[in-house]
């Protein structure tokens, strides 16, 4: 993996110094060039002039091979940055490699059980309803004969209620 460091480790091709100067290397190491040569230089827009003129290009035709080499390279350079973080470096696309992961750590303690509510009331049907209650298949009331039915297993007992 790289690492990209805070500067280029490189100087500007020339800076802009007073008019009518001559070109030199600073203390900076950076050359300056006369005011009225940095003014040309950046008022270029076309370098047609040096491929039409012969002796410019058999001249500079080498520093124009590697200028193109490196306007590619920018090139590729850019679209790799591009497609690896965005457009936006606050939101990058690529947050890099994931560390190792750590060892498995040791079970925590198993917490407190909450206090146990009260038992809720048993029903005839319930699993630990009253056993006397547990063969009783129907209770019914008669109205012809006015008697409440209950029928135990088996057995049938007619019971008369009190009027």
């Amino acid at each position: 993996m790289a690492n990209i460091n805070d500067n280029i480790r490189g100087k500007k091709l020339y800076k802009q110094g007073d008019s009518g100067v001559d070109a030199s290397r600073g203390s900076d190491g950076e050359v300056t060039v006369s005011k009225e040569k940095s003014d040309e230089l950046n008022s270029l827009t076309d370098i047609s002039e040096v491929f039409n003129d012969d002796g410019l290009y058999q001249t500079n035709k080498f520093l124009l091979k590697q200028i193109e080499d490196l306007r590619i390279d920018v090139e590729e350079l850019h679209a790799f940055i591009k497609d690896a973080f965005g457009k936006d470096s606050t939101s990058a696309a690529s947050k890099g490699d994931t560390g190792a992961t750590g060892p498995q750590g040791p079970k925590g303690d198993t917490g407190a059980t909450g206090a146990t509510g009260p038992a809720g009331a048993n029903g005839k049907n319930g699993t630990n309803g009253n056993s006397h209650l547990d063969n009783i298949k129907s209770i019914t009331f008669n109205e012809k004969s006015g008697q409440l039915q209950i029928t135990i297993g088996d057995a049938v007992y007619r019971l008369n209620p009190a009027k």
